[in-house]
């Protein structure tokens, strides 16, 4: 190959951007001079431009499902003035921010339009509970006649033959796939970049990424262009995005939700698990309930025959004046490996300070043994010896990303060493299992990353620190991301801890030297509640707890 010539991977890669591109319709395609300078604040320029319609507006400004369920189900909306509204938008942000891998307008509007005809002659009924909602997808999700490429440019150009498993649920409730969405190569990076599509960048400012690896999932829901859609979370992946982005993020119990490849996650350790991203707790709890409400563990062996509990999901159980009893919560800011910054330590005590105010009891927990958890964890995840990376890279000749989560032949564990691995696993539950216990905890509130927002690039050589997320896919605990505020001048500035830090290691080093708070101010930031095992419901309970208090302490400053 002569020196000026590209590989045949990169003008692969070029190619399917622009087919994804074409993809597009042309009357969404934005003019070459708004590409040309791109507005810093995506989200802010789709409700202000008037490039939508006042009723695109407010179809894609309702961050309710069960009112969007509502105004389908009552005619108000049809199920192709929806999907529409919401591709337009996604279209758009996909132009600005990248976030999209597929747009299946054909398909979807097909759909859309089977299920407009169904209720015509039905006399207005609805396929199913989710009827008309518009469902956005992780890259990794298989959707029938679509590519899955995992970002990976030797899997273009091989389309699925079937839905998986997730997705032939949701369609029976009658939900409309449409998009899906970017992610980091080899999924193991807590951002969302590869050699097929790209960078991810964050709605409410070009200059960060938008997390990963489900970020351009947390990109499209950040910028209003899904209600909901399902990213994969191994270790943070789908809490990191959503928390960048303000939203909600639910990693589960593994066999809670069926996972895209379920033959693939039984080779797991610590297996990966499918969570949902949602502007709101209200969307996230109707689509849960009624994915499980269809019984999904009669099709999948490995889904665990668990109805949505919602008794356990009402903050009536934890509002003494409604009947219920005060919270126990635990808390922690700090694991000892990186210092989260300013406005993640103060978003933690601001919540831990309001649920102590309002009468719920609140204790340190200690992480003295969460090292040896993240350490097992990393050793688990990189159990192959990067095989499956190199694999994948193979396929086409492109490069591996040096600084992914991604093993080498060191860390190639025998068949023995796994088998010793998975049992520690079990001796990691048991005796975390029994400490929670003990201390009569409904759920931790915790930091989910230690930093607020980073550049392009800068998370692959930061060697990063994810044990705040990963110990709970270790463990098995159902952990919701969970949006509070924003930076802003009461939480940018460190306090003296923050200030007299001397870092503990390079990670630390690194996230210490990095934080910019210039650059992240008015990006969004929150908190993670874990909810224990199969605590999926709990931490909904406790986050609408959190919410309450949160928008009553607001109004108080307003």
């Amino acid at each position: 190959m002569a020196p000026s010539e590209k590989p045949a991977w990169k003008l692969r890669a070029a190619q399917k951007r622009a087919e994804v591109h074409a993809s597009i319709p042309a009357e969404y395609i934005l003019p070459a001079s708004i590409l040309a300078s791109p507005p810093k604040d995506t989200l802010q320029w789709l409700r202000t431009s008037g490039i939508l319609d006042p009723t695109e507006l407010e179809i894609t400004e309702t961050t309710s499902a069960p009112v969007l369920l509502d105004k389908l189900a009552t005619g108000v909306y049809t199920a192709v003035q929806v999907l529409r509204a919401f591709f337009k938008r996604a279209a758009l942000a996909q132009q600005l921010i990248g976030c999209c891998t597929e747009m299946f307008f054909p398909l979807a509007l097909r759909r859309a339009e089977a299920l407009d005809e169904y209720y015509r002659s039905s006399g207005g009924k609805a396929v199913g509970p989710l009827h008309g909602l518009p469902v956005s997808l992780k890259d990794l999700l298989d959707v029938k006649g679509v590519d899955s490429t995992e970002g990976w440019v030797g899997q273009i150009g091989k389309p699925k033959e079937k839905d998986c498993g997730l997705v032939e649920v949701l369609r029976g409730l009658g939900a409309v796939m449409y998009v899906k969405t970017n992610i980091s190569q080899s999924i193991m990076m807590a951002d969302s970049y590869n050699h097929v599509f790209l960078q991810s960048l964050h709605p409410r400012n070009r200059e960060l990424i938008s997390g990963g690896s489900s970020g351009g999932e947390g990109a499209l829901v950040g910028s209003r262009a899904s209600v909901i859609g399902f990213g994969t979370d191994t270790g943070g992946s789908v809490r990191i995005p959503s928390h960048l982005q303000g939203c909600y993020g639910l990693a589960p119990t593994v066999g809670r939700l069926a996972f895209a490849d379920s033959a693939k996650a039984r080779r797991f350790i610590a297996p990966p698990v499918v969570g949902p991203i949602a502007s709101s707790l209200a969307t996230m709890e109707c689509v849960l309930a009624a994915y499980l409400g269809a019984q999904p563990w009669l099709r999948n062996p490995e889904v665990y025959p668990i109805p949505w509990r919602k008794e356990l999901a009402d903050a009536a159980r934890f509002e003494p004046e409604k009947g219920g009893r005060k919270l126990r919560i635990g808390w922690y800011l700090d694991d000892g490996k990186a210092l989260p910054q300013p406005p993640v330590t103060a978003t933690v005590r601001r919540v831990i300070g309001l649920l102590r105010t309002a009468g719920h009891e609140v204790i340190e927990w200690s992480t003295a043994e969460h090292e040896e958890l993240w350490q097992s964890w990393g050793k688990a995840i990189m159990d192959d010896g990067g095989k499956y990376a190199n694999d994948s890279c193979a396929l086409s000749g492109e490069p591996l990303i040096e600084g992914m989560i991604v093993g080498t032949d060191a860390d190639l564990l025998s068949q023995d060493e796994a088998e010793a691995l998975a049992d520690l696993r079990v001796e990691h539950q048991k005796a975390y299992l029994k400490r929670w216990s003990e201390a009569r905890l409904d759920a931790l509130v915790t930091p989910i990353q230690p930093w607020t927002g980073l550049r392009r690039r800068e998370w692959v050589r930061s060697e990063p620190h994810v044990g705040l997320t990963c110990i709970w896919n270790w463990l098995g605990f159902a952990a919701l991301a969970v949006p509070v505020g924003v930076v802003d001048e009461e939480n940018v500035k460190g306090d003296e801890t923050w200030t007299k830090h001397q870092p503990r290691n390079n990670s630390d080093k690194i996230n210490y030297e990095s934080y910019d708070p210039a650059l992240v101010m008015g990006q969004p930031v929150g908190v993670q509640v874990v909810g224990g095992r199969f605590g999926e419901e709990q931490s909904i309970a406790v986050a609408k707890v959190i919410e309450k208090l949160l928008a009553e302490d607001n109004a108080k400053k307003a």
